[in-house]
């Protein structure tokens, strides 16, 4: 099990909170405005430092409050792990991870793999490469043990390039040095990103097999450079040879920060071919997919956040999705109006569903 214990303080219209989820499923059931979505934010928050609905971090504190705070109880590899996070209103932040202070977001996002499923999800498809490749470096960062060391090492790198780039105006040994670099950790990103990718076809591919529309998906990696380079010291070349035009735009257009993922279906992109009931339900699968296999690869169980799941979805797609989270190896929050859009498409002993209401939450049997 992944989260085994929530609690808030002062968080959106929780006061106080306190909630022990079910290992399987747990469906939150409420009207509109009565805290559904702001209990998803909140274990959102407590994986990836951030709101997915705001960024402005006063809108979660409670008027009139100093500070939010956040609590959870972890199981990861066979252990149990106490994480917290207050936010004040001056920005600042405060972590703690089994008491100590000394440690990072990362030290906490690594121990409790989040996905979310919103209506805006919907920017996978539709979005700019950033969406996707937010999407993928999550499942990378919890499979690929060395990803977030390399990631950090090119992300100054590139920094340090870009600063460059509104410096000098000639090509100079000061970038030989940089591009060294540059293309060296680029090139370790990718073979990265490739393994996950591959990985995560494979975990897709068990998962849809039996459905003749989405067994046509193919995941490609775009590198973030042309496909005809083959070589570590093409892209070098590249980067030399781009550099005026680099100068003109203000930063480096080339290499792994311009990666993206490209799914296809029958030799088109997906959004081009699948009606957006169909997408809705490729988006389910791919996030069911990356869970799985994230699970798959260690002692960690993922979390799947699914906000208003019913939305634009007919009976069919409804039974479709249920197919796949029936075969997820994740702890599952869904928030819904009523139980019954839910609560026929899972076993009673696999379920518990909790009301909310005015930022209070009491647990049901239905």
């Amino acid at each position: 099990m992944s989260l085994l214990l929530l609690q808030a303080q002062q968080f959106r219209n929780f006061a106080e909170l306190s909630l022990q989820p079910h290992p399987q499923f747990n469906l939150l059931v409420g009207e509109n405005g009565s805290g559904k979505t702001s209990l998803l934010e909140a274990i959102y928050y407590l994986a990836h430092g951030r709101s997915f609905r705001t960024s402005r971090h006063q809108r979660l504190i409670q008027h009139d409050e100093p500070a939010f705070v956040l609590h959870a109880k972890v199981s990861s590899a066979e252990q149990v792990h106490s994480i917290g996070i207050q936010r004040e209103r001056t920005a600042d932040l405060q972590l703690r991870l089994n008491g100590s202070a000394q440690c990072r977001l990362a030290d906490i996002a690594e121990l409790l793999p989040v996905q979310l499923l919103t209506p805006d999800s919907f920017k996978l498809f539709f979005g700019g490469p950033k969406e996707r490749r937010q999407f993928f470096d999550m499942g990378v960062f919890h499979v690929e043990q060395h990803f977030f060391a390399v990631w950090l090492q090119f992300s100054r790198v590139l920094k340090q390039r870009n600063a460059l780039l509104k410096q000098s105006r000639q090509y100079n040994q000061q970038f030989e040095y940089w591009d060294a670099q540059f293309v060296q950790l680029a090139w370790q990103l990718q073979a990265l990103r490739q393994h996950y990718i591959s990985l995560l076809q494979n975990a897709f591919a068990a998962l849809t097999d039996q459905d003749s529309l989405l067994s046509t998906v193919s995941l490609q990696l775009y590198a973030g450079w042309p496909e005809k380079l083959k070589t570590s010291a093409e892209l070098q070349e590249l980067l030399s040879q781009s550099f005026q035009q680099d100068l003109r735009l203000g930063f480096t257009q080339y290499g792994p920060q311009k990666a993206d993922l490209r799914l296809r279906s029958a030799g088109h992109s997906v959004e081009e071919v699948l009606s957006r009931g169909q997408l809705k339900v490729l988006l389910f699968a791919l996030k069911v997919a990356q869970n799985n296999l994230i699970a798959g690869s260690g002692l960690k169980q993922p979390i799947l956040l699914i906000d208003d799941l019913a939305s634009e979805l007919d009976p069919g797609s409804t039974k479709k999705i249920f197919d796949f989270l029936t075969n997820i190896n994740s702890q599952v929050f869904i928030t819904a109006i009523n139980a019954d859009q839910v609560t026929p498409f899972i076993a009673a002993d696999c379920r518990q569903v909790f009301h909310v209401e005015h930022g209070q939450i009491t647990s049901t049997d239905r």
